[in-house]
């Protein structure tokens, strides 16, 4: 009888200790990746301070150089303004015309961030505006991804749900890569160094030095410069943002500017930056079928519509790189690279087109440190 009784509560007993033991252990687990979390958190935070830092940093020398004094308060309070603003991406219920609402909110942007910093620093050199630009849109980059990763942080945190903070463990390698590559971008633009993106603009530029072209540019629209000469008795045409400040142009308005003016274009070729992977080499050049352009599309929708319409073909000569490197400093390797983009350009040039063309070569990306 004894017996009987206490096999039962002995099993009892042993399911209260495992329900007790799950349910430590899944406490303990919370409370290990709730740490593990808020040291990301500080590190963010830490990065994001510094950028802002640096902007306040960069609008006070550009204010000293005019003999201006700014009240530390409120530079503080505008840049955080700059930082915190918002763009409201228009409605999507009806897609027809939503590229050129797009690109409408884009120069409306671009534009007013223009006059913010002209208030604080009204005489700032054109290239240093669009450094401090570059800085801003950082800053705010780093914002975002603090702020995101807090907020999911403290859901998780206040329904004590382990799978957002497991889902949120296993995100933080790769936010962390991107929050890295873009402090590293803060560094650069600040001393006003070429970055791994500038790749496309700087390879154009070397093509033309190589070849003997004018180096005078063309003012063709907002920011964006043209080039031109000949190559193997090809007319080209070379298009880039306008440097050496920290800028990407209006590559789509330049292009649209052009056939305005030429009749015929044999070909497109676009250079720009491109994500490798893992197990690929930085420096890689990959040749293309396209339009080699990052970004929202609006450009890129532009671009492929004009070279549509005219049934021109369009080639891409890429170079990669991964996030980091795209963000940092350029690096020896790229740099390297960039000769062996010319000599791809020169190939695609000679074997796509015949003597006589006019060809359409344009350096994608961001342009800080080369110019023209």
């Amino acid at each position: 009888m004894t017996n009987n009784t206490a096999f039962p509560l002995d099993w009892l007993l042993w399911l209260v200790f495992i329900t007790i033991f799950f349910y430590f252990n899944r406490e303990l687990e919370i409370m290990r990746i709730v740490k593990e979390i808020e040291s990301y958190i500080m590190l963010f935070k830490q990065i994001r301070d510094k950028a802002v830092s640096t902007v306040i940093k960069a609008f006070r020398k550009e204010a000293a150089k005019e003999g201006n004094v700014i009240d530390i308060k409120f530079l503080e309070a505008r840049v955080m303004d700059l930082i915190e603003s918002e763009v409201i991406e228009p409605v999507k219920l009806d897609p027809y015309g939503i590229v050129a609402k797009l690109k409408h909110l884009l120069v409306t942007t671009d534009e007013n961030l223009n006059l913010e910093i002209k208030r604080i620093v009204p005489n700032i050199t054109t290239a240093m505006l669009e450094n401090l630009k570059n800085l801003i849109g950082s800053a705010k980059v780093l914002n975002f991804y603090y702020k995101a990763l807090d907020h999911d942080y403290r859901m998780g945190k206040k329904f004590k749900s382990i799978w957002i903070l497991y889902q949120l463990q296993a995100l933080l390698p790769f936010i962390t890569e991107i929050v890295r590559a873009v402090e590293s971008n803060v560094e650069a633009v600040s001393k006003g160094f070429p970055i791994g993106d500038s790749a496309g603009p700087l390879t154009v530029v070397r093509f033309a030095l190589k070849n003997g072209f004018n180096l005078e540019p063309k003012q063709i629209a907002e920011k964006t410069v043209l080039l031109e000469g000949t190559y193997r008795d090809r007319r080209v045409i070379i298009i880039k943002a306008e440097g050496p400040g920290g800028s990407v142009g209006r590559l789509d308005d330049a292009i649209m500017k052009v056939f305005e003016i030429e009749d015929k274009i044999s070909a497109i070729v676009t250079v720009d930056a491109a994500l490798k992977l893992e197990s690929e080499k930085t420096g890689t050049i990959v040749s293309g079928i396209g339009v080699a352009m990052g970004g929202i599309g609006v450009e890129k929708f532009n671009i492929e519509k004009i070279a549509t319409e005219k049934k021109i073909p369009l080639y891409a000569v890429l170079i990669k790189m991964s996030i980091p490197e795209a963000y940092a400093t350029m690096d020896k390797d790229i740099s390297e690279a960039i000769d062996k983009a010319i000599e791809r350009i020169e190939r695609t040039i000679e074997e796509k087109t015949h003597e006589g063309d006019t060809v359409l070569l344009i350096g994608v990306g961001n342009t800080i440190g080369v110019y023209p």
